[in-house]
């Protein structure tokens, strides 16, 4: 490829989960297909340069007025705006015509950044932002989370009518979305340009051995234990579950706001265990030896935890919504489409995880998923699929 590609990773380090390792692993793959620089944050610098193996050219731009808008370890919209202005301010005195901008991680239709008015043939995404938390399919929501459910929705109507969506439509060579749902707000005008893949990858070398002849015995859950998760409906399905199968017990690994809260709720149910935050390693351990994924989520766009299960040849049980629809497919998961009767959805949910354990397809299961997670998620060809939208774009092919 003769243009220069200029990689957009405000999320960018080795060694890392979510988005940090897409901006990191996909740099890794193109570096050597392309004339590549991986545009990030001078916070990712000290990690980065300790890994740089293949010498992937980077340039750290930081805006050090607003790094005070930015609380550690969090997200700060503020700061992101002015970084992208900084990037925008970075990037105009570089780029030619015939140079590509790729605007790789940390994408969301609605977030702040101005690379569609450079020159240069622009690439965004995988992009979210259709995907809306429904507090309809949450126990208790708060007040907080339905005042921003119906804004989202309002936002995402917006998206039709408002001239800065459709300048950037108009302008974006290739649009890359995570879900369905986000391809749904864009005008069909524009979905000619648009293709939808989550952007979430693996090591097909680290995939695990599937383990024969598994009994529902140990159901394991991972992540931040906030509302959207949905953690409570996870314990309610394993209640049901353990009505039919003697020591079955429950682990949850992970922190947040609801952690205490649900610990109180949930005192007199035995065989559940709350782990708190552990380590990859120990995630990747407690993953090998479960019977049983259980993810009760309704908003995600290419789930790491998912993934990460899939890999340690976990079977997956979950709800068909958001980026479970993507992945894990049908045939590679326990999944029903979940409804706002939520006792219904975890009633539904127990019956299939029995009936899938009693009809022994758990094997099949963690077959079909490999099989998918090899084919289309390896990071080598999520790289290879980059690279022919690159090409198309330097022949002028829509």
């Amino acid at each position: 490829m003769k243009s220069r590609l200029f990689l957009l990773a405000y999320a960018c380090e080795p060694n890392q989960g979510g988005e940090h390792a897409v901006g990191w692993e996909i740099a890794n793959q193109l570096v050597d297909k392309c004339n590549l620089v991986v545009v990030t944050r001078k916070s990712n610098k000290k990690l980065i340069e300790q890994h740089n193996n293949k010498n992937i050219i980077f340039e750290y731009i930081e805006n050090d007025l607003m790094l005070g808008f930015k609380p550690p370890g969090q997200f700060s919209y503020m700061y992101y705006l002015f970084w992208q202005l900084s990037v925008y301010i970075y990037l105009r005195k570089k780029v030619t015509q015939k140079d590509i901008i790729h605007y790789i991680t940390f994408g969301n239709l609605h977030l702040p950044h101005f690379l569609f008015l450079l020159k240069s043939k622009l690439i965004i995404g995988p992009m979210g932002g259709g995907s809306v938390l429904n507090p309809s399919l949450m126990k208790y929501p708060s007040l907080k989370e339905k005042l921003k459910y119906y804004l989202h929705k309002f936002v995402n109507v917006t998206v039709k009518i408002n001239p800065f969506y459709y300048l950037l439509f108009l302008r974006s060579s290739k649009i890359i979305l995570r879900t369905n749902e986000t391809l749904s707000i864009i005008p069909k005008y524009y979905h000619e340009k648009c293709l939808v893949f989550l952007e979430t990858g693996i090591n097909k070398e680290e995939i695990s051995s599937i383990k024969k002849n598994r009994k529902l015995k140990k159901i394991v859950t991972t992540g931040k234990i906030i509302n959207g998760k949905n953690i409570d409906q996870v314990i309610e399905v394993f209640k049901q579950l353990k009505r039919n199968t003697q020591g079955l017990e429950l682990l949850i690994a992970g922190d947040g706001p609801l952690k205490s809260t649900l610990i109180k709720q949930y005192s007199s149910v035995k065989n559940l265990k709350f782990l708190g935050k552990i380590s990859q390693e120990e995630v990747k351990y407690l993953l090998s030896e479960a019977d049983l994924f259980l993810f009760c989520s309704i908003k995600e766009g290419g789930s790491h935890s998912i993934f990460e299960a899939a890999m340690n040849n976990c079977p997956i049980a979950c709800y068909d919504i958001s980026g479970m629809k993507e992945f894990p497919k049908s045939s590679a998961s326990i999944k029903i489409r979940p409804n706002l009767n939520i006792e219904q959805n975890i009633n539904s949910l127990a019956k299939k995880i029995n009936q899938s354990f009693k009809d022994e397809k758990i094997n099949q299961i963690c077959k079909n998923a490999i099989i998918d997670l090899k084919e289309n998620y390896d990071w080598a060809k999520l790289g290879e699929k980059y690279m022919e939208i690159y090409k198309e774009i330097e022949r002028g092919v829509k």
